[in-house]
């Protein structure tokens, strides 16, 4: 299926560069060149993700991405902030006002790329729940999830996967006071907690001696129980054709050392987020399949045999 994209710059140059290079990947290419304008074609579900400038006269990035996330139409729609700024600080204030990511200028077009295709993935199995959904609400089956928007996040459980002692303590105690973190050093074992334990996130360092990190990512997206776990790469600068290539086999994010703290409690805070969110649409799901077959009252089932 192809993908619509909305790129968003008042530069309209910037916006020629980036329609030229998305639609050589064929994706289909929406532009609009204020705030105000790009709500607009997202509210009447004109597009698949959204690429976003951050500095652009009267309404910039941060308030457009606030507004698409608390609305519930857009709630799930994927944000890319593009920006010159590289400081750690924007990226936060990026992630915390809602993005799923936060590019600097002059953009990768390869991670780009990757980025783009991981996230509306994504949002294509978000959208087929919300399908499901709504048409379980019109049958009068189950409570609308067109109202449903990413909350905040409450505290979460969280696999840590690190064979190095050193990052492993760094990266949970910065992650401990907000959240519960369960440590593996060993990507075997970690692969059976995932199976046993109700885990928001998986956290995986790809430093490890003698075992590919991916490889731990893809058994946990190829198992019935765990193939809609997050997973977020920690990775050093050298890493990234395999990170790269954790996108395309389903990674949901990534981190590259050194790490900033409040970057790394944000981009957990938006992976649990987006998690319950889909949470919450299969459970509005399943309960709708239930509704239908058993009488709510009595308990039995409705059907005949």
């Amino acid at each position: 299926m192809t993908a619509r994209v909305l790129v968003v710059d008042d530069v309209r140059s910037n916006l020629k560069l980036l329609q030229a290079r998305l639609s050589l990947e064929y994706f289909e290419v929406l532009t609009a060149t204020n705030g105000p304008d790009a709500i607009a074609i997202c509210e009447k579900g004109g597009c698949d993700i959204v690429l976003l400038d951050v500095k652009m006269p009267s309404m910039d990035g941060f308030e457009v991405c606030r507004r698409l996330r608390t609305t519930p139409a857009t709630a799930h729609l994927p944000i890319v902030l593009l920006t010159a700024s590289d400081r750690p600080a924007d990226r936060v204030r990026g992630l915390e006002s809602g993005a799923d990511d936060f590019l600097t200028k002059p953009v990768d077009e390869i991670a780009l790329i990757a980025r783009a295709r991981s996230l509306t993935r994504l949002k294509f199995s978000i959208d087929e729940l919300r399908a499901r959904a709504a048409h379980s609400a019109e049958a009068g089956v189950a409570a609308s999830a067109q109202a449903l928007t990413l909350d905040g996040t409450e505290r979460g459980r969280l696999l840590l996967v690190d064979e190095q002692q050193r990052s492993r303590e760094r990266v949970a105690g910065a992650l401990s006071p907000y959240h519960d973190v369960i440590l593996a050093n060993d990507p075997v074992e970690a692969l059976a907690m995932t199976r046993e334990k109700a885990v928001d996130l998986m956290i995986v360092s790809l430093c490890f001696a003698e075992f590919d990190g991916l490889r731990l990512c893809t058994r946990t997206r190829s198992h019935e129980s765990t193939r809609n776990l997050p997973i977020l790469l920690i990775a050093d600068p050298d890493d990234r054709p395999k990170v790269l290539r954790g996108l395309e086999l389903g990674v949901n994010d990534y981190l590259t050392r050194p790490i900033d703290r409040n970057e790394l409690l944000a981009r957990v805070r938006t992976n649990i987020r987006q998690k319950r969110y889909a949470d919450r649409l299969r459970q509005s799901v399943q309960e709708s399949i239930e509704m239908a077959h058993y009488d709510p009252l009595t308990g039995l089932n409705n059907r005949r045999s």
